[in-house]
């Protein structure tokens, strides 16, 4: 019989919002058709999940740590900023005793920074989510800040220091086949899956309003995210100006994420963008629906494979930029991926003289994001778990 399955999450917040927390959620829930059953311990609930269906969730007593005290322990402790904002010690003790409890599971840890707390001598799983070495030496090229800087190089190091002390036999999940051949380069024995972001089919592709001929562009994504805010504001500074001018009132800007902090607020304020915080399932698929495009304007990316398959499965087209062009047979019409600012206008130009085709285009993406159900995802890790002797 196979075993429950334990997942160490604790930056998952429920609903989930961000590319995080939604792709463990969600992996875990469809693995539980295989894996009876799976426990999320997440920031600050217990789930547990059975065929599929979420079956009991319990709270305990905890909180993050702010972003400015995670990252001066991080520069006092030459720490990991995530081991710093999310294993408070409140975590850490629910996490050793329920891992006591249940002697007999297997531990999957989401992200590297989570592994740290070794709670079994057995062989775990560790999501890795993205190339976080990589981010953290991109942080460190574009950030003017010099504390940010330190906090960026020594949670680099300690990554490294993880990855050449830890136990050769973890397995290792990865997201893409970039992130795969990337971390063969940082662990000497590097034993790792591939199992990629997943897709939901919700609704079938409609069109909310078809005589509206604004241009409605939709930004979904935490918003107490560092990356997310750091896209807006290179939406802002790069695309946004030119575009505003050329159609100006035929476009506007839906902004739809949890947490917004004051700075994202007064963004929105000072453009003239319209801010849905968190908002429902239901009312976020309406947003879905009502737009003309997604936009994804990350100039650097982490995480933004989940909010690109979200956008497609929704059956709405992309506008992005070339950091979020993760599988080539993604770039097809109605979508562009392009860091170029005339080439996102040209691009809305030609959608205006072909709008008679606005449904198809909208059916091919939801097409081509079903292929990635989760379904089939969570079918595919539990024949490779079953391989590896998990």
């Amino acid at each position: 019989m196979n075993k429950k399955i334990i997942v160490l999450a604790p930056h998952l917040e429920y609903p989930p919002r961000n590319g995080a927390d939604i792709y463990i959620e969600r992996l875990s829930c469809y693995l539980s058709a295989y894996r009876v059953p799976v426990y999320i311990l997440g920031l600050n609930t217990l789930t547990s999940y059975v065929m599929g269906a979420n079956i009991s969730q319990s709270y305990f007593s905890n909180r993050l740590r702010t972003k400015t005290w995670a990252a001066i322990r991080t520069l006092a402790l030459r720490s990991h900023y995530l081991v710093e904002k999310f294993l408070t010690n409140a975590y850490r003790k629910k996490a050793k005793d329920f891992v006591q409890e249940n002697p007999e599971a297997i531990i999957v840890y989401s992200f590297i920074s989570s592994g740290s707390l070794e709670l079994t001598k057995e062989a775990a799983i560790i999501v890795t989510h993205n190339d976080e070495i990589a981010f953290y030496r991109k942080q460190q090229a574009i950030t003017k800040n010099p504390l940010q800087k330190l906090v960026a190089l020594f949670s680099e190091k300690w990554l490294l220091s993880f990855l050449d002390k830890s136990m050769n036999d973890n397995v290792y999940v990865h997201i893409t086949d970039a992130d795969q051949k990337a971390y063969s380069n940082y662990i000497a024995q590097h034993r790792s899956i591939i199992v990629p972001a997943g897709a939901e089919y919700r609704h079938p592709v409609i069109l909310a309003h078809p005589l509206d001929k604004t241009i409605h562009l939709l930004f979904c994504g935490s918003l107490s995210v560092k990356m997310n805010q750091d896209a807006l504001l290179f939406f802002k500074d790069k695309f946004w100006g030119l575009l505003k001018g050329y159609f100006n009132e035929d476009i506007d800007i839906w902004i739809a994420g949890s947490h917004p902090t004051p700075s994202v607020v007064n963004l929105c304020k000072n453009q003239g963008w319209a801010l849905h915080p968190d908002i429902c399932d239901d009312d976020l698929y309406s947003l879905y629906a009502a737009a003309t495009f997604g936009i994804l304007p990350f100039e650097y990316s982490d995480g933004a494979k989940i909010k690109l398959l979200n956008c497609l499965a929704a059956g709405l087209p992309v506008l992005a930029t070339n950091s979020v062009k993760i599988m080539p047979e993604q770039d097809f019409p109605p979508n562009l991926f392009s860091n170029d600012p005339n080439k996102w206008l040209e691009h809305l130009q030609k959608y205006r003289e072909t709008s008679n085709d606005i449904l198809s285009g909208r059916i091919a993406c939801q097409q081509f994001a079903l292929q990635y159900s989760w379904q089939k995802i969570a079918e595919n890790l539990d024949s490779d778990l079953i391989s590896m002797g998990f």
